[in-house]
């Protein structure tokens, strides 16, 4: 596969990093301090909308399996799915502020739900390129790894809208042009993708297999423990990760006085957590990754209390340090839970002589989605419950202490509790390799010839 194409393909992500992280880390936000939403009926809106991003994931990849068109099973989505996205993306920041609490709060709902199925609709299919564009595994690596740099660039570009938006005198007239741009680049890095991969993505053809419905699968699978010790450590991490994202844009207009350090902040966080990938995969070589990430993110509860509570009003330097410890961290998190799955894909394998890659991978992000879901609830009821106002020019003392609180004690525990959930995964190294060296005596035969 041409370079050229890797490249290309890869460019998707761009886009789709921009609009996901924007949404995650800005539109409860905007709800409630832009639009004059209610902390409640905010953080509801939202949680409607990623509730229903949970369900149609498996949707969208069944039906994916199941396409057949002369643009290809998965292109054809990313295709013509790009525009799509990117007018239901623009929506989203579209709501009337003038408008009445109920009249927002249904359009908010409405908004984040259609971008929820435009967004399921492009990259579920898009996810699933990778293996359909080659079957080495050193190039499937490589082409993941062109993804995770633009995903990178795309988390800061999108997390950069709330300096952004400070350059602005008219707030929704700066959000508006600001998302215009947006989905002007998410539209284009996606049928640059879409048309790297014309020639390489198989075109099926009207005999091609047709991939059986599989929920029956995916119910039976569900019940075995470390499956679904993984799923509650997966959903109880997003909800960690998704409160922290949110919180932050309040932190930085509340506690700091200024919004626009939440962008520089998010830029020092991935950007560390990126650099430090490498010194916690080298670790897991020799430690137990139950262990470490126990540890981890113990630590990053800890970074999260220290700068929710010792952190206040112009303290940016001792912010954007405790940015750079929290990506230190957070980084063992995104490594550590994405590498167990290919495990636990290959130890039911050898255990059951089943394979079932798409439904581990599709039951993984149902979790991943269901998580961030809750995470609109929560910071709904944290700022409404101790009188946030999003329309007021400054917060009561009780409002401050539930921003704090949401940054600094939320996200840790949830975070943790993931850990110790992960504690009761028995898919070691030592008893993967057991079982792997079992099935390999036993294909091998007494005689050390293969038996297939």
């Amino acid at each position: 596969m041409k370079t050229r194409n890797k490249i290309g393909y890869a460019f998707g992500d761009l886009g789709i990093s921009i609009s996901y992280f924007a949404v995650g880390f800005f539109f409860i936000y905007y709800l409630t301090d832009v639009v004059g939403l209610d902390p409640y009926l905010a953080g509801l809106a939202f949680f409607l909308g990623k509730l229903w991003d949970g369900v149609n994931d498996p949707i969208m990849g069944i039906l994916s399996d199941r396409t057949k068109s002369r643009f290809g099973r998965k292109r054809v989505y990313v295709l013509f799915g790009a525009v799509p996205l990117a007018i239901s993306f623009m929506l989203l920041w579209s709501i009337p502020t003038d408008a009445s609490q109920g009249f927002q709060f249904f359009l908010a709902t409405l908004a984040i739900t259609l971008f929820a199925t435009t967004y399921s609709v492009v990259v579920v299919p898009y996810m699933a390129l990778v293996p359909v564009m080659s079957k080495d595994y050193d190039e499937r690596t490589q082409i993941t790894g062109m993804r995770a740099v633009m995903s990178t660039i795309g988390t800061i570009v999108g997390g950069a809208t709330a300096m952004l938006l400070s350059s602005f005198e008219d707030e929704v007239i700066g959000l508006r042009t600001i998302t215009f741009a947006f989905a002007v680049i998410a539209t284009g890095s996606l049928i640059l993708a879409a048309v790297s991969v014309r020639d390489i993505e198989d075109n099926p053809s009207a005999e091609s297999e047709i991939m059986p419905f599989e929920w029956q699968r995916y119910l039976a699978i569900v019940t075995d423990r470390n499956v679904a010790v993984l799923l509650i450590h997966r959903f109880l991490g997003a909800i960690g990760t998704g409160v922290m994202m949110a919180s932050i844009p309040y932190f930085t207009a509340n506690i700091l006085g200024d919004p626009g350090k939440s962008t520089i902040g998010i830029a020092i966080y991935v950007a560390v957590s990126a650099l430090t990938i490498p010194i916690w995969n080298r670790l897991t070589h020799s430690n137990d990754k139950r262990r470490l990430l126990l540890i981890a993110n113990a630590f990053t509860a800890a970074v999260l209390f220290g700068i929710g509570f010792l952190v206040g009003v112009g303290q940016g330097p001792a912010f954007y340090a405790g940015c750079v410890f929290l990506g230190l961290s957070m980084s063992a998190y995104i490594l550590i839970p994405y590498s167990l799955v290919p495990d636990l894909v290959e130890y039911y394998e050898n255990e059951t002589g089943e394979r079932h890659e798409s439904i581990f991978f599709g039951l993984w992000i149902t979790s991943h989605q269901l998580g961030i879901s809750a995470t609109g609830l929560i910071i709904g009821l944290s700022l409404g419950l101790f009188g946030y106002d999003g329309t007021a020019v400054t917060q009561n003392d009780a409002a401050l202490i539930a921003v704090r609180v949401s940054l600094g004690v939320i996200p840790g525990v949830f975070l943790l509790f993931a850990a110790l959930v992960l504690q009761k995964y028995s898919v070691t190294r030592e008893v993967f390799e057991t079982v792997s060296n079992r099935v390999s005596a036993a294909t091998q035969g007494p005689t050390g010839k293969s038996m297939t």
